[in-house]
C-alpha cells in the first residue's frame, strides 16, 4: 500500500479519451458518445469509439509505465460503464473491469490515484437536464458509492471531480464541450452543483471508513495582470475569483469566498439554486488533498465592454483564432507578445508551477498537493521507427525543476503526473494533438512506441530517487 512519505511519479489518462470500447459489455452511452456521434460541432469529425483501446490494453500500458520507473497512475472511471442509465442497475462486468486495472496496478507496484468524473456524464443522465438538474449531485454521490464499495479498500487516492471549473466553462459558457450552451447563468448553477456533488460524496466517502484520502482536481491558473494600477488589481481580484478561489476556498475551506456570491448578485445571476441546508455540506465536505492540473497562466487586463464571450482555439496551427475570455464586469484576458505559444496559441510559461504552487501555500498552508496533470501537447510523427519529442523534454523539464523548487521552498507537494501516459483521444481535437510519452500508431492496430521522453522521464525518476536515497543517508 502507498507509503504517503514517498513521492509519486506517474502519468495520467480519462475513460472517455483513451478506453475505447464505447458500447461493450454492458457500457451505456455517454454525453460524449452522443455528441461525437451525432453534433456538427464534433469540428474534427472523430469519436473515442476506440481511440487507443486501452480497454483491451491496460496490463500492457500499465505494464510500460512500470518499466518506466513510474509509481502510480492516475485514471477516471467512466460513470455509464458502472451503471449504463446512470442510476439503477450496476453493470458488473463494468465494476469487474476497473478491479482487473487496480489489480494490474498493484501487481506493478503502481499506486492507483482514481478519479470519479472526468467529463463523460451518462447520456441517460443529461437527457433529464444534467448538471443543472439538482438530482445530478444525488445521482453522481450513489454513483461515488458503488465505487467506493467495490474498490475503496485498494485505491489509496481519490479525486471526485476532474477540473469542475475548466469543465463547466467549456460546457456551459465557451460551449464547445456538450452540451454545448453559452449561458453565464447556468454556467454559474451547474458551478455550484459539481462541487455541492465533491462535498456530498466526500461526506460518504468519510462515513466509509475506507483506506485513502479523497479531494479535488482543479485547472489550476494563477493570475497576473499587465499592469499595477488599481483597475488591474481590480482584475487580477476578479480573475483570482473566476479561475481559482470558486473552487479551492469552497473544496478546501468548506465555504465560498465572502465577495463571491455578491459579485455574481451585482451580474444579475439568479442564486435560486443555493439551499439552506447547503452549508453544512460544504464545511463538512473538505478535501484530504488538492489536485491540480498546471498547463499555463491566466493572464487579464481590466473589463473594458461587450458581452460575456470566449474563444477556443480547438483548430491547431492552421487557425488564427486567439483564445480569449471576456466575463462582463469581470476581467477580460491580456495576450503577452513575450512568451512562447504552442500550436494553439496557449502559452508555454513554465514558471507557471512555481508560481501557483507558492500561491496556493500562502492562500492554503501546509494542504498536500498533487500535480495530477502537466503535459505539452504537439504534431508528432515516426521517423525511421523513432519519435523524438525534444520540445516536449525541454518543456517538461522546466515545469519539473519549478515545481521542485517550489517543493525545496516549503510547498507540500507529494506527486506529479504527466498528461498523458500514452496519445489519446484529445476531447474535440482528435487524435492529431499528442500529449503522450508513449506514441500509439492509430493507422496500425494502436502500436505502442515509446517516445524519447518515455525513456527521458525513467531517467528522471532514477536520478530524483537515488537524490532522494542520498539525502536520506546523509541525515
Amino acid at each position: 500500500m502507498y507509503n504517503n512519505d514517498e513521492f509519486l511519479w506517474g502519468s495520467a489518462t480519462s475513460a472517455y479519451q483513451c478506453e475505447g470500447a464505447w458500447n461493450e459489455d454492458g457500457k451505456g452511452p455517454s454525453q460524449w458518445d452522443e455528441f461525437c456521434h451525432t453534433s456538427d460541432l464534433n469540428i474534427n469529425n472523430v469519436t473515442g469509439d476506440i481511440s487507443c483501446d486501452h480497454y483491451h490494453r491496460y496490463e500492457e500500458d500499465i505494464k510500460m509505465m512500470a518499466e518506466c520507473g513510474q509509481n502510480t497512475y492516475r485514471f477516471s472511471i467512466s460513470w455509464p460503464r458502472v451503471l449504463p442509465e446512470g442510476t439503477g442497475k450496476v453493470n458488473h462486468k463494468g465494476i469487474n473491469f476497473y478491479n482487473r486495472v487496480i489489480n494490474t496496478c498493484l501487481k506493478y507496484g503502481i499506486v492507483p490515484n482514481v478519479t470519479l468524473f472526468h467529463y463523460d456524464l451518462p447520456a441517460a443522465i443529461a437527457d433529464k437536464g444534467g448538471w443543472e438538474n439538482r438530482k445530478t449531485v444525488d445521482d453522481f454521490v450513489n454513483y461515488a458509492k458503488i465505487c467506493f464499495e467495490a474498490f475503496g479498500d485498494r485505491v489509496p487516492l481519490w479525486a471526485t471531480l476532474n477540473e469542475p471549473r475548466y469543465y463547466d466553462y467549456c460546457s456551459y459558457a465557451a460551449g464547445n464541450y456538450p452540451p454545448n450552451v453559452q449561458d453565464f447563468n447556468r454556467f454559474v448553477c451547474v458551478g455550484y452543483n459539481l462541487l455541492l456533488a465533491s462535498a456530498k460524496a466526500i461526506n460518504e466517502f468519510r462515513k466509509g471508513n475506507y483506506i485513502g484520502k479523497i479531494g479535488l482536481v482543479e485547472a489550476a491558473g494563477n493570475v497576473e495582470t499587465e499592469g499595477n494600477d488599481e483597475a488591474n488589481k481590480i482584475a487580477y481580484h476578479n480573475a483570482d475569483l473566476f479561475y481559482n478561489k470558486w473552487v479551492t476556498d469552497t473544496c478546501i475551506k468548506g465555504y465560498f469566498p465572502n465577495d463571491l456570491i455578491p459579485k455574481l448578485k451585482d451580474s444579475n445571476i439568479d442564486l435560486s439554486f443555493i439551499k439552506d441546508g447547503d452549508k453544512p455540506i460544504f464545511m463538512n465536505g473538505t478535501v484530504d488533498f488538492l489536485g491540480v492540473n498546471i498547463y499555463s497562466r491566466s493572464y487579464v487586463k481590466p473589463y473594458t465592454s461587450g458581452e460575456t464571450r470566449i474563444n477556443v482555439n480547438n483548430v491547431g496551427a492552421d487557425s488564427n483564432i486567439k483564445e480569449g475570455v471576456v466575463i462582463k464586469g469581470w476581467f477580460e484576458t491580456a495576450y503577452d507578445d513575450k512568451i512562447r505559444r504552442n500550436l494553439w496559441g496557449r502559452e508555454i510559461y513554465p514558471k507557471c508551477m512555481y508560481d501557483e504552487l507558492m500561491e496556493l501555500k500562502d492562500k492554503y498552508g501546509d494542504i498536500p498537493i498533487y500535480v495530477t496533470e502537466n503535459g505539452h501537447g504537439c504534431y508528432e510523427n515516426i521517423i525511421d521507427g523513432e519519435i523524438n519529442d525534444d520540445e516536449r523534454i525541454e518543456i517538461l523539464q522546466e515545469f519539473i525543476d519549478w515545481m521542485i523548487k517550489a517543493k525545496e521552498e516549503g510547498v507540500n507537494v507529494k506527486g506529479y503526473y504527466v498528461w498523458s501516459a500514452m496519445d489519446l483521444y484529445s476531447w474535440i481535437n482528435g487524435y492529431k494533438k499528442r500529449y503522450g510519452l508513449v506514441y500509439v500508431d492509430f493507422d496500425n492496430n494502436n502500436k505502442r512506441i515509446p517516445k524519447k521522453s518515455y525513456y527521458w522521464y525513467k531517467n528522471l525518476i532514477e536520478k530524483y530517487r537515488l537524490k532522494e536515497e542520498n539525502s536520506y543517508g546523509e541525515e
